[in-house]
């Protein structure tokens, strides 16, 4: 991917999931990575700096929306992507209705995941 296209991202990631990149998918595929595991942490960085696209990992608390709240009073155009276990489907319809883009995968899938988010396109809403 051509430097001059990878987006910046803020990579919210929940300290028990069981998605895991393999080593360097992350730089590979995006810009600037910032990786944080709570939520006063990410908030801050989401506050003060400017990002393409904001990945949230729910996986093994899907209750925890809190976050992706906060990021729509403050920003309601910035992307969201979250990603959730292919066992927490039933939940997926809910945070598409807040405007939030959910990827359902299973952990095996995460590296091709990242590489289809990283192409998304915030004016067509795509991923190409």
């Amino acid at each position: 991917m051509d430097t001059v296209q990878k987006k910046d991202i803020l990579f919210v990631e929940d300290p028990k999931s069981l998605f895991n990149e393999s080593e360097g998918v992350l730089e590979e595929f995006f810009n600037k990575v910032d990786k944080v595991s709570y939520y006063d942490e990410a908030l801050h960085l989401f506050q003060n700096n400017t990002y393409d696209i904001v990945l949230y990992d729910i996986s093994m608390n899907p209750e925890k929306i809190k976050f992706i709240k906060q990021i729509q009073k403050e920003k309601s155009m910035q992307p969201i992507f979250t990603l959730l276990q292919d066992t927490s489907e039933g939940f997926a319809f809910g945070l598409s209705q807040l405007g939030v883009n959910v990827v359902v995968i299973k952990p095996s899938q995460f590296d091709e995941a990242l590489q289809n988010i990283a192409t998304f396109n915030p004016q067509t809403g795509d991923t190409n």
